[in-house]
């Protein structure tokens, strides 16, 4: 994105130099003049950012004044090159793209070409989260009314096969499935009478679950919602 930006700038320039050139058009020195500015001082987006390992992320930096030209700001990792990298070769302008490889601490300095003048953010790394979790969607708690349907759902880690995902409920005179269906990430369920019960999605290969508390109401209970 910040190539295709820069492409785009200076496609303009060379456009506006291109007419000045061809119509002979009197443009004062001043109506190129802003075009080169260069930045006098530079603050990062973010003081401190935390990444999950294996993330793709971006960082910003701020010149001052304004109209400054970004090329002139240079990226640098100065601790825990081990721990996250650069996404490719470039290293100028006002945001930069990186990979998170390890769990650990590094910094990024973004630095005024020529200058003593930088700025810098602290990455901190933690670990990707386990293969094989699943986490629930939506609230802990429904509430629904006796016949109504509706359906539970929970989100899965890469890996997580629907048929390892086996649901339960504890009291079927409350709660039953509304079909044969016991397995998968997204199972329906038919409220049967007024009552409260516990639905539970379990991973079996990893013995991981999580569970929701079910409560039935009459129809005409205006504290109930219904999918």
């Amino acid at each position: 994105m910040k190539n295709k930006r820069k492409q785009i700038r200076r496609s303009i320039f060379s456009l506006l130099t291109a007419v000045v050139l061809l119509t002979g058009i009197s443009v004062s020195t001043t109506a190129f003049a802003d075009y080169d500015v260069y930045p006098t001082g530079v603050t990062m987006a973010v003081k401190k950012k935390t990444v999950k390992k294996g993330t793709h992320f971006e960082l910003y930096a701020r010149v001052s004044p304004y109209n400054a030209e970004d090329d002139g700001l240079v990226w640098s990792i100065v601790k825990g090159k081990n721990i996250i990298r650069f996404e490719d070769y470039d290293r100028d302008g006002d945001e930069q793209e990186f990979i998170a490889l390890k769990k650990g601490t590094a910094k990024v300095c973004c630095q005024i070409a020529g200058t003593n003048k930088k700025a810098y953010t602290t990455i901190v790394v933690k670990k990707a989260s386990s293969k094989g979790t699943i986490k629930r969607i939506g609230p802990k708690t429904r509430t629904v009314a006796v016949g109504g349907d509706f359906d539970l759902e929970v989100r899965k880690s890469a890996g997580v096969s629907n048929r390892n995902l086996k649901w339960s409920i504890k009291n079927t005179s409350v709660v039953r499935f509304d079909d044969y269906d016991r397995y998968g990430d997204d199972v329906e369920f038919r409220a049967v009478s007024a009552g409260k019960t516990k639905v539970t999605c379990k991973n079996k290969k990893t013995g991981k679950s999580v569970t929701f508390t079910i409560k039935v109401v009459n129809r005409n209970n205006r504290y109930y919602y219904d999918d």
